[in-house]
């Protein structure tokens, strides 16, 4: 069962802990309606927790886990997350501008209209950069309904976007070639696994039924999905 903590109770947890243990842990745990403004919430693991309206500007996450965390109605200005475990985290409707996300990871953590303006990465933040190329052509997989692996030639004018994880979107892309798994079979065609009305056909080029989203952080959202791995795109399919 989850453990609602006062504000009382969380401020005394934080500031009466001994910073000469490694780690505290905090696990499934509610935390509401509490100022942490500033606060140094540093090598803590909050395991699969809940901040709501707390105001967190400042605070300094360094160093901590938040994984599978959920932050719901809670400034966020200008905190630290220097080295943070941020994996699957959901920050949706968050303002996260100016803070620093050096050396965090980042992936499967849900940024959806989150407010990202000014965020400090650096060549060891993990999952914020995009996936596939920014600029020109490339290939790309997918998997289709039976187990068929489509082959995508990306055109360099294709709009493409990829959030947290490893999947990624593009508007438009050529089927290049459609086989088994084990590569021993070839096929003319292969049918959407989301949409029963949607093939893809060898040699022709293929745009999205539905549009195209072009908001990266909107991960499940419209656009033909693709892989940059072969292997990605079978293991997610054969999971």
């Amino acid at each position: 069962m989850n453990k609602a903590f006062t504000a009382d109770e969380f401020i005394n947890l934080i500031t009466g802990r001994d910073k000469s243990e490694r780690l505290i842990i905090v696990e499934e745990s509610i935390i509401k309606d509490t100022c942490l403004e500033g606060f140094d919430l540093t090598n803590i693991t909050f395991k699969l927790c809940s901040f709501e309206n707390c105001n967190l500007r400042g605070a300094d996450f360094s160093g901590s886990s938040v994984s599978g965390t959920l932050f719901r109605e809670c400034p966020m200005q200008g905190c630290r997350f220097v080295r943070s475990d941020m994996t699957e985290a959901i920050f949706r409707d968050i303002d996260l501008s100016d803070s620093d996300l050096s050396g965090a990871n980042l992936y499967a953590a849900v940024l959806e209209d989150a407010n990202l303006d000014g965020i400090i990465v650096d060549e060891n933040t993990k999952w914020y950069r995009m996936v596939p190329p920014e600029e020109g052509a490339f290939i790309a997989w997918k998997c289709c309904s039976e187990l068929r692996v489509v082959q995508l030639l990306v055109p360099k004018e294709a709009r493409r976007v990829s959030a947290t994880r490893e999947t990624c979107r593009c508007d438009k892309a050529k089927v290049l070639s459609i086989k088994s798994i084990d590569e021993t079979i070839s096929y003319d065609w292969a049918q959407s696994t989301v949409d029963p009305n949607f093939y893809y056909e060898r040699g022709k080029w293929v745009e999205p039924a539905n549009g195209f989203e072009p908001d990266r952080w909107k991960d499940s959202s419209r656009g033909i999905h693709f892989f940059m791995e072969r292997e990605q795109c079978i293991a997610y399919q054969t999971v």
